[in-house]
């Protein structure tokens, strides 16, 4: 995967994070834009156009942009480097509001079982995260639950919330 395609499937997974909860805070917003700035996460990448592109993708496709977010995950191969990434966006979000739901949890969680990542170095790398117990709840959640009753359990918020986000 190019560098660019990289920096698009980030800002994909910060969206979906998030929209995982049926509402979008402001501070997830500032927290997007803090990335932005802050570091290279997103950088060559026009922020505003990819929103653009994932509205249209939601309002078309509902639910299933997020399906078609872990379809990517699992199907890229990519390094121990990316997959920190990834995770780090997605926490990074998921904190900003200083809350976390049971849909956050479920998303991150399902996240996490498409990433190829050790416990030891996410416990390494972030520390103990006390909303992401990964071996037991991953080897759980790929036994007991089909992807698609996963994604059912993510309620999206409306599309016109969605639209008032601005990144730039």
């Amino acid at each position: 995967m190019d560098k660019d395609e990289f920096k698009k499937l980030l800002f994909k997974v910060a969206f979906c994070t998030m929209a995982c909860d049926g509402h979008i805070d402001d501070r997830e917003v500032e927290e997007m834009k803090i990335m932005d700035k802050s570091t290279s996460y997103f950088e060559s990448i026009d922020l505003s156009e990819e929103l653009e592109i994932l509205l249209a993708d939601l309002g078309s496709k509902g639910i299933k942009v997020i399906d078609e977010l872990f379809t990517t995950l699992r199907e890229t191969k990519l390094n121990i480097i990316q997959e920190l990434l990834v995770l780090e966006v997605a926490l990074r979000i998921i904190y900003a509001d200083e809350k976390y739901d049971d849909n956050e949890i479920h998303f991150l969680k399902f996240l996490r079982s498409k990433l190829e990542l050790h416990d030891e170095t996410i416990v390494d790398r972030f520390g103990v995260i006390d909303i992401l117990k990964t071996s037991d709840y991953i080897q759980n959640y790929k036994i007991e639950d089909s992807d698609e009753k996963i994604i059912a359990r993510i309620k999206l918020p409306d599309l016109e919330e969605l639209k008032e986000i601005k990144l730039k």
